[in-house]
């Protein structure tokens, strides 16, 4: 459930930051705002993958292996 709080987080950043935030002026400016969205991008597509292998069940390599003679 974590992941997908730090998800939900960062989509809600994604969204509210430029409505909150006055648009940059400066090329520099741009270029941390873009970084800034791709951090957090990359910060949500993290809690979602975490979250979906966190549910996979995990597989026992050696119950699956047919029996030495």
């Amino acid at each position: 459930m974590l992941h997908l709080l730090q998800a939900a987080v960062a989509l809600a950043l994604l969204v509210g930051l430029p409505i909150a935030l006055e648009t940059p002026a400066t090329q520099s400016g741009e270029l941390a705002a873009t970084a800034g969205a791709l951090v957090l991008i990359v910060i949500a597509i993290h809690g979602v993958v975490r979250f979906v292998r966190s549910r996979k069940p995990s597989s026992f390599h050696d119950s699956i292996m047919p029996p030495r003679k």
